[in-house]
């Protein structure tokens, strides 16, 4: 009796770097100066809102150092700072409150419009690569829908982002404004760093976390946005069942990223250094690295492809 047995393909994230760099020769190669200068600008709307980015041990009682105590000590001198302006900012509670409420609000509708930018940079930088055209107006008005779903739950994780900096950079100013002033004496300021830790901690896991998951939308939600037609939270559901089904692809898939990341971030500082910083202008230096920052969005792009989700263009086909 004859059997039958179904291959599952197979998934390897080094495979899919391979594809991407001869899919990089391909499309950048003979080189092409229009076609550079135009991805080059798409690069930089893609990159547009993601790039990224003591004293002494001794905790003696403060009156007891020479500099610190005294009514003439930088002890006295900051805590009569911080008295003045604790009650400057008690006289003026209502004033203050609405002058940060105005000033959170303006950089929410900063940060929201560079983000709008970028997500559709994102799409059209996705367009270029993964088909090699350079039609601006036609990606811009083909991927608007779902640039504008990315938009949102991107411009939840950056308000996110925002929150968790800003909640920990507080404490940790109250505390060490505390302590300048002389308002922690004795043991007290050992416990304060003791409490500090775990605030320390959240933010240390905190930020990596988001910045992953900021990568996996940009990176993965986005092109499976552009296979299946679907908004950014159903394709992060599709992206939720493929890491789940192959967990060893995206590890390896992570490390050589971070490892492409670090040599792109080498190449570009010497050759910016190299052209008398003229490499570090934006757009500038998305044009005379295109093939470093078409490569990085091509490798995910295969990955996906493995998987059984190719982009319309069919990357290289």
């Amino acid at each position: 009796m004859a059997s039958t047995t179904s291959t599952r393909p197979t998934i390897s994230a080094i495979d899919a770097a391979q594809a991407a760099l001869a899919h990089t020769r391909t499309a950048l190669f003979p080189i092409r100066f229009q076609k550079w200068i135009v991805f080059g600008f798409l690069a930089f709307l893609d990159q547009c809102g993601r790039t990224f980015n003591g004293g002494g041990s001794s905790w003696r009682d403060g009156r007891n150092h020479p500099s610190w105590g005294g009514p003439d000590g930088v002890g006295e001198k900051v805590a009569r700072a911080v008295d003045t302006a604790a009650a400057w900012l008690s006289a003026h509670a209502a004033w203050v409150a609405i002058a940060a409420t105005l000033g959170l609000l303006a950089i929410c509708l900063v940060v929201g419009l560079v983000l709008w930018v970028n997500a559709r940079g994102t799409f059209m930088y996705l367009d270029a690569v993964s088909g090699g055209r350079s039609d601006i107006g036609r990606s811009w008005k083909q991927h608007a829908r779902a640039a504008d779903s990315y938009f949102g739950l991107r411009f939840v994780l950056a308000l996110v982002v925002l929150a968790v900096v800003l909640f920990v950079g507080g404490l940790i100013g109250v505390g060490l404004l505390a302590f300048a002033s002389g308002r922690l004496e004795g043991a007290t300021g050992p416990l304060l760093l003791i409490a500090l830790v775990p605030v320390v901690a959240l933010l240390l896991i905190a930020l990596p976390l988001l910045a992953l998951a900021g990568m996996a939308l940009r990176d993965f939600v986005a092109p499976l946005q552009v296979a299946t037609g679907l908004g950014c939270g159903p394709a992060a559901r599709v992206l939720e069942g493929l890491v789940i089904a192959n967990p060893g692809a995206f590890i390896v898939y992570l490390l050589l990223k971070l490892l492409v990341v670090m040599l792109t971030g080498m190449v570009v500082v010497v050759g910016g250094c190299l052209t008398c910083c003229l490499g570090f202008l934006p757009v500038v230096l998305q044009t005379l690295f295109q093939p470093l920052f078409f490569f990085e969005r091509s490798f995910s792009l295969f990955l996906l492809k493995q998987m059984g989700y190719d982009l319309p263009a069919r990357l290289g086909d």
